[in-house]
């Protein structure tokens, strides 16, 4: 059985001790972080988009820093309770048509995190068994926007339909680390696989060395579409005949951890994704007119680099 053990963007940590076997010293993974010590974290993610739609090419890219105060508690059922509260954040964002027109400061509105804490709790295993937090940060942002009720509902619905506990289990996963529930030595490797938002991610992990109390961590990962590849929007799931999907999804994932052996920490991670698609919207027919009339389709392709580190606070 794989544990999985969530690394970006909210840079969780793994504990891992050594075990005597009869071929060598090997590491043998256990979530065991230092309770109630001060820890911090930070990430920058930056994201590549190339799009076309209707015979219009646009480029889009935004960079974003974030910078979390991190403490570690014990839960029942002998788990452990991560708590996660953002210190800072800041994003640019370039190439999007009709920003500068925009009625909000992109900046202002993510400030809306600031203050609010994500928990996760998780098995010694490593195995996420709660989330909390996300509708908290969305509230924040949208108070920053004095945005109406309807808008409100609106995103709610978006998140119950996206962005649920569950998807955001096996988001955490996809982008993180996934650690075997046996013993490994260099050069072993163990494999993963994760779906959410209509996208399957295949991993193969490898225990690519051990020097100076640090154990490095190598991945790599194909993506595709799901068998079930569609996805939502805010407000409309609900409208009859409507239906938004991937078509022609592949792409790639290289993902390199860092972890420091004496306190179990993710102490350096980085990945670098890349995904190209098309993006189909089929509207409801309308009496009149041709099949196919009402679809719409734009093709992407994506690159995301993520960066963070985490360790005990100065």
């Amino acid at each position: 059985m794989i544990r999985r053990v969530p690394v970006a963007p909210l840079a969780f940590v793994a504990t891992l001790v050594f075990s005597t076997v009869s071929d060598g010293q090997q590491l043998v993974y256990r979530l065991d972080p230092e309770f109630g010590a001060p820890y911090t974290g930070r990430t920058t993610t930056e994201t590549r988009t190339q799009t076309r739609m209707q015979g219009m090419d646009i480029e889009v890219s935004i960079t974003m820093r974030m910078e979390h105060d991190v403490v570690f508690e014990a839960g029942s059922d002998d788990t452990v309770v991560g708590r996660y509260t953002t210190t800072s954040v800041s994003a640019e964002m370039g190439g999007m048509p009709g920003l500068d027109q925009a009625p909000f400061d992109l900046n202002d509105l993510y400030q809306g995190m600031v203050g609010v804490t994500f928990t996760m709790v998780m098995t010694r295993g490593g195995e996420m068994v709660e989330f909390d937090g996300l509708e908290a940060m969305m509230e924040g942002m949208l108070d920053r926007l004095d945005a109406p009720d309807e808008v409100r509902g609106m995103v709610n619905q978006f998140l119950e339909g996206n962005f649920g506990e569950d998807q955001m289990k096996q988001m955490t996963g996809q982008s993180g680390l996934s650690m075997p529930d046996h013993p490994v030595a260099v050069g072993d490797t163990w494999t993963d696989s994760v779906s959410a938002l209509g996208i399957d991610i295949e991993t193969t992990y490898t225990l690519s060395g051990r020097s100076d109390g640090m154990a490095s961590i190598d991945a790599t990962a194909t993506v595709a579409g799901a068998e079930d590849a569609g996805f939502e929007l805010p407000g409309l799931p609900s409208m009859p005949g409507l239906e938004m999907r991937y078509e022609n999804l592949s792409g790639a994932l290289e993902g390199s951890y860092e972890l420091d052996e004496s306190t179990g920490l993710t102490s350096a991670y980085s990945m670098n994704m890349t995904m190209d698609t098309d993006m189909v919207m089929e509207m409801p027919q309308v009496a009149g007119q041709p099949a196919g009339a009402s679809s719409m389709s734009m093709s992407m392709s994506m690159e995301t680099t993520v960066e963070g580190t985490l360790g005990k606070a100065e």
